[in-house]
């Protein structure tokens, strides 16, 4: 049985499938703020079958924390890590105590073939089970929590197709920027075709994509912290790619079933992820309650923008809006 305990501070354990063996600590593109000097990071694993998930949990270090309760969960895009949200403390400190946010299978320093899943549900489940154990660590530990879903890009593929599996889930909140929803570019049929005959003999086989660095931000900094940050990767399996396939169809198959207060913010410039596709989306959705931003001009990290206070006063207002008073 695996264990929901939240433990802190202590030296992951990681597998032998993964190369990373102690935990490296998170940097900032230049000119990003720093952690907040009240707050402090600490790290763990969450034990998931025989894979680890290392997660980064970003909290206040005040005793008197009147947030304590609240968090903010973020879930990254493929091929990056957690470590690369450590700015958003900066933006979030006054309305919640803590930011978690682990690497998913494949990613970062969990472990797992880098790029690869079986299918995209595995991620899902992950999620699932992460938001679950962290609503469970606050609430045992302050006696209530409130959660508020923060995903990017096939973070927000993951969190959209999680929240169809899982319409019970404590969430609060949702905030998705730039889903996964479809890609801006075409496969070629040749790369489809390689995919799909690989996937029969090697479905684990992590294959370079091609490069993105240049297109996650209009920021040199941030392109140049991405490109250099070895815990990055451009890998995907036939696998992933058949799956995401997959999960598209699910997603749009169960369009209509969604339970939470749901916030996209959507580029128009994004040449990763296709904004109209996550407009269209957006309109046959159907939820609670719906909010879409979008913002014109910016690339597919719109967190990592010149324009980022714009967007963190966004989410800061949506996750205020549905926030308790206490």
């Amino acid at each position: 049985m695996e264990s929901s305990a939240l433990t802190c501070h202590f030296a992951p354990v990681f597998s032998a499938a993964n190369k990373h063996k102690s935990p490296q600590a998170p940097t900032q593109p230049e000119g990003f703020p720093a952690l907040p000097t009240d707050w402090v990071v600490e790290f763990e694993t969450i034990p998931r079958g025989i894979t680890h998930l290392f997660a980064h949990l970003f909290r206040s270090n005040s005793p008197a924390e009147p947030n304590a309760h609240k968090a903010i969960i973020a879930l990254h895009g493929q091929g990056e890590h957690s470590g690369r949200y450590m700015h958003l403390p900066h933006s979030f400190r006054d309305i919640v105590g803590s930011i978690y946010a682990f690497d998913h299978r494949g990613h970062g320093q969990s472990s797992g073939n880098r790029g690869h899943i079986d299918h995209f549900d595995e991620y899902a489940e992950d999620a699932a089970f992460a938001i679950g154990r962290y609503t469970q660590y606050l609430k045992n530990r302050y006696g209530k929590a409130e959660i508020h879903l923060v995903a990017h890009s096939m973070g927000g593929l993951i969190a959209l197709r999680m929240l169809q599996l899982h319409p019970d889930l404590e969430l609060a909140s949702v905030t998705v920027t730039s889903p996964m929803i479809d890609l801006a570019f075409k496969v070629p049929k040749i790369k489809d075709f390689a995919a799909r005959f690989l996937n029969k003999i090697m479905p684990s086989l992590s294959i370079p994509g091609e490069p993105l660095g240049d297109l996650v931000s209009r920021d040199p900094a941030v392109v140049t912290h991405y490109k250099t940050d070895p815990l990055n990767h451009g890998l995907a399996s036939p696998a992933f790619y058949l799956s995401y396939l997959d999960t598209k169809k699910l997603l749009w198959a169960h369009v209509k079933d969604f339970k939470h207060p749901m916030l996209f913010l959507v580029p128009t410039d994004d040449k990763i992820i296709d904004p109209g596709a996550t407009l269209t989306f957006f309109d046959e959705m159907v939820a609670p309650e719906k909010k879409k931003i979008v913002y014109k001009g910016l690339y597919h990290e719109v967190m990592n923008e010149p324009e980022k206070e714009d967007v963190m006063k966004a989410i800061h207002a949506w996750i205020v809006q549905h926030s308790a008073k206490s």
